[in-house]
C-alpha cells in the first residue's frame, strides 16, 4: 500500500479533475493523508492546480479580520494580511489553539503552519475540504450540500438540509435501483467543455460514502419531507434560490461569494431542478424515477 505520510517529495491527489500536490518542508508538524484521501491518490508527477504545504510561516499581527466568531461550535476566523494573503485560524471546542493555514491571494496555495489538534493531520485534512470548496469557485466549479448518485449513466444530485432524509432516500435508490452513490454529503460540480459533471470527493460528512468517479449531471433534486410523493419542476429563478441555500459559499462578501451565486444561476439555467416532496417509502423512489425519465424523454 502506498505510504500516506506527507514528506518533502510531493504526493498527488486528483479530486474533480483538479490535481493537488501535498508536500512538507522543515517543520515538526506530522500529517498523514486519511484513507478517504488516498482513494484519490495519483502516483505520477503532474502539473498541479492547487498546492498544500506544511511549513513554518511568519506571524502577522497587522491583519484585518474579514469573518469569524468565538461563538461558533468550532471558533473560526479569516484574516487578510497586508500582502493580500489570508490566514485561516480555527480553535478547538475548548477554545484552545487549533489549526492555522496561510492561503495565497488566488486561493491556489495553502500552507498548514500550526496544528495543535493531535490528530496526525486528520482534522487538518478535513478543514482543507472546506477551503477546497471555496478555492474551486475560481475554476468554474462549486460544491453543493447533498448526495451525488449515478443511475443508468445519469448524474442525479439530491440536495437537502441535514436531517431531511436525503440519505434515507438515496440509499433506497442504491438498494432497490442499483444506483451508485459517489458522495453521501457533498456534490462537487464542475463545468468542462460545456458539460456539467458531478464528482466524488474524499469529504463526505458522516455518510462515509465516496467514490473516485465522475458523471454528467442530468438533474438536481431539492428534497423536502411531505405527506405525499410529488415532484414539480422549478423555474430558473426558484431553482437558483434553492441552490443558493445549498452551496458552499463564503460567508464574507467578495469575488468568491459572487462566483458561487452566479454558478447557482448557471446550473439552474442549464440543468433541470426538481422540487420533490416525499415520504420515506419505496413509492417515493418510483415517483422520482418516473419524473426523471420524463425529463429524459423531453430532452431526447
Amino acid at each position: 500500500m502506498e505510504d500516506n505520510r506527507i514528506r518533502k517529495s510531493p504526493k498527488y491527489l486528483t479530486i474533480g479533475d483538479f490535481s493537488i500536490a501535498f508536500q512538507k518542508e522543515s517543520t515538526n508538524i506530522k500529517m498523514d493523508i486519511p484513507f478517504s484521501g488516498m482513494a484519490f491518490y495519483h502516483p505520477e508527477e503532474r502539473a498541479c492546480d492547487f498546492h498544500f504545504f506544511i511549513a513554518a510561516q511568519e506571524t502577522d499581527k497587522h491583519r484585518e479580520l474579514l469573518w469569524g466568531s468565538e461563538e461558533f461550535a468550532i471558533p473560526t476566523f479569516l484574516y487578510q494580511r497586508h500582502d493580500g494573503q489570508f490566514d485561516w485560524i480555527t480553535k478547538q471546542k475548548d477554545r484552545s489553539p487549533g489549526l492555522s493555514f496561510r492561503i495565497s491571494r488566488d486561493w491556489n496555495q495553502f500552507v498548514l503552519y500550526e496544528d495543535h489538534t493531535k490528530t496526525n493531520g486528520e482534522r487538518a485534512f478535513h478543514e482543507f475540504g472546506s477551503l477546497f470548496s471555496y478555492a474551486v469557485l475560481n475554476h468554474h466549479a462549486c460544491v453543493l450540500h447533498g448526495v451525488v448518485m449515478e443511475y443508468n449513466g445519469m448524474g442525479i444530485l439530491v440536495l437537502a438540509s441535514a436531517g431531511t432524509g436525503k440519505t434515507t432516500h438515496t440509499r433506497m435508490w442504491r438498494d432497490h435501483k442499483n444506483a451508485l452513490i459517489l458522495n453521501g454529503d457533498r456534490c462537487l460540480c464542475r463545468k468542462k467543455d460545456g458539460v456539467w459533471y458531478a464528482y466524488g470527493m474524499p469529504w463526505s460528512g458522516s455518510s462515509g460514502e465516496y467514490i473516485n468517479r465522475r458523471v454528467p449531471i442530468s438533474c438536481i433534486v431539492c428534497l423536502n419531507r411531505g405527506l405525499q410523493n410529488t415532484v414539480q419542476p422549478l423555474s430558473i429563478f426558484d431553482g437558483t434560490i434553492s441552490l443558493m441555500q445549498r452551496i458552499f459559499a463564503p460567508a464574507w462578501p467578495g469575488e468568491l461569494q459572487n462566483q458561487a451565486f452566479s454558478y447557482c444561476e448557471e446550473l439552474a439555467s442549464e440543468i433541470p431542478v426538481l422540487d420533490f416532496y416525499c415520504r420515506p417509502d419505496l413509492e417515493s423512489v418510483e415517483v422520482l424515477a418516473q419524473a426523471i425519465q420524463s425529463l429524459g424523454e423531453k430532452n431526447a
